[in-house]
């Protein structure tokens, strides 16, 4: 199908990079994501994916071989950002002892290393992960230690292939504040961070706050919006500050990627096209990253600083 463009879309690559996660589209095949990231301007696609067959969207890259899903994005010029899965390091260790013969103490691991494996052979940039929820009734600095160094042990084992694993905010890890206390307990080369700022904004924080803070870890941020009562809705016609955060990383010379987040895969029956709702998230984004754009020109203008 010809698209019909409403916004003229940059001839060179921006600085930030623009993708769309499949939760948006539950409904569709890998290809139809494909072929509509290509087809809207969205550079690269973020795959919501699940171990359990049972569970897998049709979209899900887990469902194909990996050198299937190589091909599919190298051909449309598409790139694979990310598998955004639900792998969470949170578990604690019960009775406190004894547990530790009892429990894993590298819960979550094994399901990461599954996927970064996977995700490598099929040219993906990151695996997405969680930390998660902290239990009341546990010392704040046993549950760090505990999450930290599963984390640590997973983003190990992205060693020596082309595969980052980012963990998202959420949980009790959902303010910028709390994430940095949990991954500056295990900073490595190979952890990342995905910042939502519906998540950030859930727990009090200011998104705009929260990518300042996390700057130097950040490899994506996911951008959506929702109402007042908090149902989703069309990117700014809501209440989150994604304008302002979109603003904030342009002036901070964020180069990575910013993910387009509609959650239909949770809400079903919301009688929204996700095509309709892709394209306009896509030109609101590009029209947004041109405004900002030409106000560093015209800035520097008048400050003297312009190029010729």
């Amino acid at each position: 199908m010809e698209r019909i463009c409403t916004q003229v879309v940059p001839h060179e690559e921006p600085d930030m990079k623009i993708a769309f996660s499949t939760t948006v589209c539950p409904g569709w095949t890998l290809d139809q994501a494909i072929d509509t990231a290509s087809e809207l301007g969205f550079l690269g696609l973020e795959m919501r994916s699940f171990l359990d067959p049972d569970h897998a969207m049709m979209c899900d890259p887990m469902r194909l071989d990996s050198k299937d899903v190589r091909d599919k994005f190298e051909r449309a010029g598409v790139t694979a950002v990310s598998l955004a899965t639900g792998v969470r390091f949170d578990k604690p260790i019960f009775p406190p002892v004894i547990g530790h013969v009892f429990v894993n103490e590298e819960e979550g691991v094994s399901e990461a290393k599954a996927f970064v494996e996977f995700a490598d052979h099929a040219g993906i940039n990151y695996v997405r992960v969680f930390g998660y929820q902290l239990p009341a009734s546990e010392p704040h600095r046993w549950g760090i230690r505990r999450i930290g160094d599963r984390l640590q042990l997973a983003s190990q084992t992205a060693r020596n292939t082309d595969t980052r694993i980012v963990i998202e905010n959420g949980g009790s890890f959902a303010r910028a504040t709390d994430l940095l206390e949990l991954i500056e307990t295990c900073p490595n080369q190979w952890l990342g961070v995905c910042y939502n700022i519906n998540a950030a904004k859930l727990a009090g924080e200011c998104p705009v706050e929260g990518i300042r803070l996390l700057k130097k870890y950040l490899d994506c941020v996911k951008l959506s919006d929702v109402d007042d009562e908090h149902n989703p809705v069309l990117l700014g016609q809501g209440v989150l500050p994604n304008r302002k955060v979109v603003a904030e990383l342009d002036n901070m010379g964020f180069g990575g990627w910013i993910v387009y987040d509609y959650p239909k895969l949770w809400v079903v029956e919301d009688g929204r096209d996700p095509r309709a709702v892709l394209q306009h998230a896509s030109d609101t984004l590009y029209a947004w990253m041109q405004a900002d754009e030409e106000v560093c020109e015209s800035d520097a203008a008048s400050c003297g600083c312009a190029t010729a």
